[in-house]
């Protein structure tokens, strides 16, 4: 699930810089910010603290690339994906 939500959100950034959002080809060329904070996303271990900071990366982006898109909808979706990823410190 990770994996495929990361891969999602990465197109959504490949779209708006305007490069190839097919199979991660165009992944070299956004911005080397983004690249970095991109690589935040992938989980090192599948240790459950690594794998809920990779979520609370990947949330992150998310709602910064539909922020670009529709600021109102990121708006009305902060608040919930954020209790999504609040829920991960509760176990």
């Amino acid at each position: 699930m990770l994996s495929g939500m990361r891969d999602n959100v990465l197109a959504l950034a490949c779209k708006r810089h305007g490069v190839a959002a097919v199979q991660g080809r165009g992944l070299d060329d956004l911005p080397e910010e983004l690249r970095g904070r991109a690589a935040g996303c992938l989980a090192q271990s599948l240790d459950t603290g690594e794998l809920k900071r990779a979520f609370r990366a990947t949330t992150n982006i998310l709602l910064e690339e539909i922020r670009y898109v529709d600021a109102a909808l990121a708006a009305k979706l902060t608040v919930p994906l954020n209790m999504v990823v609040s829920c991960l410190d509760g176990d």
